[in-house]
Parts: C-alpha cells; sequence; structure tokens
C-alpha cells in the first residue's frame, strides 16, 4: 500500500460545479506530488528541489520565503500554533517543462494520532497567493467528516467576488488524498463546489520517469484550461470582476467547524 508520507503519485480527478447565477461542471484529471518535507530536502526522493528536469519543483513557488527551505517555511506556520512536532508532506503538482503553476498546494501536517493542520496555498493566474490554515482550535486531529470554514480573503477567479467563505475537508490517505473546498455566498449558500481526489501509488524513479514522460505539458494543460473555462463563462454573460488590490494579510485560519 502506498503512503502519502513515504512520497507518492495522485492519480487526481479535479471537479469543478458552480451553482447560482450560472449552472456549470468541469473536471479533469492531473497528476499530484506528495514530497515529505523532511525526505526531498535530504535528497532522498527520486525528484530534488531545485534541480531542472521534465518535472521539478522550486522552493521560490512556495510560501513567501524567497526560496529557502520549505521546512524553515512551513516551521512558521506551525510552531506558533504548538505544531513543531509534526510530520509534514507537500501536495503540489510540479512545474513540468520549466512552466508552473498551482492553483492549490496541500501541506498536510501529522503525528502519530493523525492529521493535526492542513495550509492550503491558493495561487491566482495574476501571481499573488495566500495561505489557509485548517485546524482545530484545540488541535485534535481533523477526522474524514471534519468541515472547517473560515473567510474568503483572497481574489480567485474574475468571475466570483472576494467575499463569502470557504468549507475545507480533507481525505489524508495513507493510500488516497482527498481535498474538497466549498465556496458559500455572503447569504451562506452553495455557490461553488471543488474537488481533487485520487488514490496514490508509490513514488519510485520508474514510476517518476514514467510521469514525466507521459504528462510533459501538465502545467501548461492546467492553466490552458482555467483560461478556456473563463472564456466560457463570459460567453454565458457571467459579469468579470476587475481584480481588487490584495489585502495585506496573506494567511488567515479556517478552524471553525461547520455541518454539512
Amino acid at each position: 500500500m502506498s503512503d502519502l508520507w513515504d512520497g507518492a503519485l495522485i492519480d487526481a480527478t479535479i471537479w469543478h460545479g458552480r451553482s447560482g447565477d450560472v449552472s456549470r461542471q468541469f473536471r479533469y484529471r492531473a497528476t499530484y506530488l506528495a514530497t515529505p518535507l523532511a525526505a526531498l530536502e535530504d535528497a532522498r526522493l527520486p525528484l530534488a528541489p531545485d534541480r531542472a528536469g521534465l518535472w521539478s519543483l522550486r522552493r521560490r513557488d512556495y510560501g513567501f520565503c524567497d526560496g529557502r527551505p520549505l521546512q524553515d517555511f512551513i516551521a512558521a506556520q506551525l510552531d506558533p500554533h504548538g505544531l513543531a512536532h509534526c510530520d509534514v508532506t507537500l501536495i503540489t503538482l510540479p512545474r513540468t517543462s520549466g512552466y508552473g503553476f498551482n492553483p492549490v498546494s496541500f501541506w498536510l501536517a501529522r503525528d502519530e494520532r493523525g492529521l493535526r493542520a492542513v495550509l492550503a496555498e491558493v495561487s491566482n493566474t495574476f501571481g499573488e497567493r495566500h495561505l489557509y490554515l485548517c485546524r482545530h482550535p484545540d488541535n485534535r486531529p481533523i477526522t474524514r467528516s471534519d468541515r472547517l470554514s473560515g473567510e474568503k480573503l483572497f481574489h480567485v477567479s474574475p468571475f466570483l467576488p472576494r467575499g463569502g467563505s470557504y468549507r475545507f475537508r480533507f481525505h489524508p490517505g495513507p493510500d488516497r488524498f482527498g481535498a474538497w473546498i466549498d465556496w458559500l455566498g455572503a447569504d451562506g449558500s452553495l455557490r461553488l463546489g471543488t474537488a481533487m481526489t485520487g488514490p496514490a501509488r508509490a513514488l519510485t524513479r520508474t514510476s517518476l520517469r514514467r510521469a514525466m514522460l507521459r504528462h510533459p505539458m501538465q502545467s501548461q494543460k492546467v492553466i490552458g484550461l482555467i483560461y478556456w473555462q473563463a472564456l466560457k463563462l463570459a460567453a454565458r454573460g457571467v459579469a468579470y470582476r476587475r481584480k481588487p488590490e490584495q489585502l495585506a494579510r496573506t494567511r488567515s485560519d479556517a478552524s471553525e467547524t461547520t455541518e454539512s
């Protein structure tokens, strides 16, 4: 059985479903990396940070650490909340053929009792990012049925307002990963549902090489699909919203437990 904390490839299906002003659904597939940070930084995985290749991971693509070790960045997010003891695995899309765009990466923090926190790092197509730290206020383990909510403070889509709230749910494996992020409007109604789910398989030199050769332009495909869906929404008359100035607050919490 593959384990996300040993290093894995996740063959994910990504789904978006919009309701309200217009009803629209779309889905696509992508292969994500699950990389234990300790093994990644110590070069014990088939993929090393800041090394060129068909697939690559670049430190400065993550957090606000300007190329410093990824472990330093995530420690700065977790340590103030009493989570310094946790092991961390980063689930992310790699750069492909030199190009990278991650709609969202997930930093999973766990200990022997289970998943304690998830840092969702959300990026938009304007080169901005925001961090949502999902955890219970008392740091009890996050279960598969828990729904953690927080205010939406980051502009992602030009077809949605910045307000409202997000509701997060996670399936932390070990042999698969699932993340569900719902956007609720100011009135509390569900307006957009998203999901990323898929099984995990072992990350080896052979499996990585095959994935690289099969998906050498994966990030380019993802950004192309985003723009293609935007054109479809515009064609259906959905209003385009100008990007507001990003808020000075670039990290927020999602810790309120809500019902489904």
